[in-house]
Formats: C-alpha cells, structure tokens, sequence
C-alpha cells in the first residue's frame, strides 16, 4: 500500500476530525492549491457541500455533516439554533426525532447565530441570523455548539406559521421542566419582534394553564369569543375529596367540563377504558361535559363554539355540581395520550 504524502495526510486528519469535511482555507494552510481543489471536486472525489466547505469522501453530507459545514462556513463564534437545538436536546414535538436527517435533494435548513458585525449570508441549506443578541453561554453536544434552549425555542418558534407547532415546542420545554415560563417570557421580551405572535400566543396559553396543541386551542377560541375564567388542567374533586377528573378545560362558575378526546388516544384499549371511566365519574358528580375532537377546531370552529355556548346557557340554567377545584400543579397534562403536543 502506498503511502499517504504529508499534504494527504493532513488533508485526511483535518477532515477525520471535522466528520468528513474540509475548509478551502484549511486547504490552503496546507499548501494544496484552490485549481487542484476545484478539479477534485468537479471529478466527483469530493463534494462542494457550501461555498469554501468540501465533503472529503464525496456523496450526500448526512445531517450531522450538514450541521458541522454550517459551523466551518459561518466561522467562529457560531451556534446552532432552532428545530435544529431542540432536535439535539430530544424534543419530540413536531416529530424532530422522527425526521429523516439525509434527503439529498431537499436537506432541512440548518439555523445559525452569529454575531452582528460578522459578514456571513444565508445560501444553500444554510439559514445564517447575524444577531445583536449572541448568547453569552451555550451548549456543547457531541462536539458541536447550540443556543441555550430558551433562545433555540425562541428562534424556532418565530419561523413557524402553525399555532399548535409552536404550542408543542413550548409545552412540552415547560412539561419536561427543560426551561420555565419565566425563561420564555424573557426571550419573548428581548428577542426580535419578527414573527414572534406564534412564539407569544403559545407561551400565553401555557402560562394559562394549557399543555398541549388542543388544549391551546381551546384557550385561542375562549379569547376569540370572550368567554373568560376558563381554568386548564384543574383537579375536580368530590365534597369527599375523591377526584373526578383533571378536563382539559373546566368553566367553575357553571360547572362545565371540557374534554378534547383524540382518535389516537382511544385506539388503545386502555385510552378508552379510561375514557369511559372518566365519564362514568363525571356523571355520578353531576358534571355535564361537552367532547371535542382535535379536528373541529379546523374544520368546524363555528359549529363547536355553538355547542359549547349551548352547553354553557343549558349548565347555567341547573345547579353548580358539588365540586371542589385544585389546580393542577404537575408539570405534565392531566392525560398521558396528549403529551408533547401529540
């Protein structure tokens, strides 16, 4: 076997340690020339990942890959930010640790921070925020660098269009006990104002009590028909003491439950028999309930705010159940089958 020359060598432990790839400064500190560079690459022995950023050993750069040539393109300091963090950090909401990370021909976007007077744009894959606010802590994971949670979920909520998308992300850093609301209203408060109604509805609806996409949905269509002094996830308990249920939604002037019931969570035998005996409990109380799918908020939001305002006006004109409230002071919903915005 031949041996390596010393510039192969160095090219070879300088990508070994930066996962395949190999800047063309790095290049150049070694003495290979930018034409002798260029031909590899258009030869097919090396890919042109981003401009100035070379995958050693060719084809398509795997998510990792495509991470640490975001890194080596923007410079030092950059961080990792967005879906990206929140991927690293094991969220599951919105599916991150479902996503394939290796689609050649529409890799997802790789969100960077840097600082405002660096001189770096977006291209590529690569989404580059020069930013007034860079951390001045962050996180180190599997030798790559990422925004403290707080700002991540921040700077991935602004960027999203879907309320619930946004209201997964934050309910379950709040359930999960990865951030607190105080941490969240800060970011909110200090970070940019771009897009951030998304990112300041889910907060909102989860310092109201909500801890999941549906139980934000609810909270939106209370505000929107002004219908007020709607406590989430409350702990109803009988004069005795003895719990009834923890309703997604519980109006206490009244007496009103309501509970938004997923497809997925009765699939299972026992998401069903715990339905069941959930209602059975509501009705030796005396509790009128009203059940929501997750789909009428989209399909019929109209139709199901009149069966709740007709749910109400029919609970206002009967006794208040003889319930006690407690809220709810566990971090997690009041039912397993929604956690994490599922």
């Amino acid at each position: 076997m031949p041996r390596m020359s010393p510039r192969h060598q160095a090219v070879r432990d300088t990508a070994d340690a930066q996962s395949g790839l190999i800047t063309a400064a790095q290049l150049a500190e070694i003495g290979l020339a930018a034409s002798t560079v260029s031909r590899r690459a258009l030869g097919g022995m090396w890919t042109r990942v981003l401009p100035g950023v070379h995958l050693v050993n060719g084809g398509h750069p795997t998510r990792r890959q495509r991470e640490v040539a975001g890194l080596l393109y923007a410079g030092d300091p950059t961080l990792i930010t967005g879906l990206g963090a929140l991927r690293q950090s094991g969220f599951r909401a919105m599916r991150l640790q479902e996503t394939s990370g290796d689609e050649a021909e529409r890799p997802e976007p790789v969100h960077l921070l840097i600082p405002h007077h660096r001189r770096r744009v977006s291209t590529g894959y690569v989404r580059v925020e020069r930013t007034h606010r860079f951390p001045d802590s962050h996180v180190v994971a599997a030798g790559l660098s990422y925004a403290p949670l707080p700002r991540a979920i921040g700077d991935a909520t602004r960027r999203l269009r879907v309320g619930a998308d946004a209201l997964a992300i934050v309910s379950e850093a709040v359930q999960r006990r990865l951030v607190t609301i105080a941490e969240l209203e800060l970011e909110l408060n200090e970070g940019s104002r771009r897009g951030s109604a998304v990112f300041r509805d889910a907060v909102r609806a989860v310092s109201g009590g909500a801890r999941s996409a549906p139980e934000g949905d609810l909270a939106r269509l209370f505000d929107a028909a002004g219908i007020r002094g709607v406590l989430y996830n409350a702990v109803l308990l009988t004069s005795s003491g003895a719990l009834i249920a923890t309703p997604d939604a519980w109006l206490d002037d009244i007496g009103l439950a309501i509970e938004v019931d997923s497809r997925e969570y009765h699939a299972s035998p026992d998401g069903f028999a715990n339905t069941l005996r959930r209602n059975a409990r509501y009705a030796a109380a005396g509790v009128p309930v009203v059940g929501v799918l997750p789909t009428d908020f989209h399909t019929r939001p109209a139709g199901l705010l009149a069966d709740i305002v007709g749910a109400m006006e029919a609970a206002a004109r009967t006794p208040r159940p003889d319930v006690t409230v407690a809220r709810h002071e566990s971090p997690a919903s009041g039912r397993d089958g929604w956690r994490w915005g599922a």
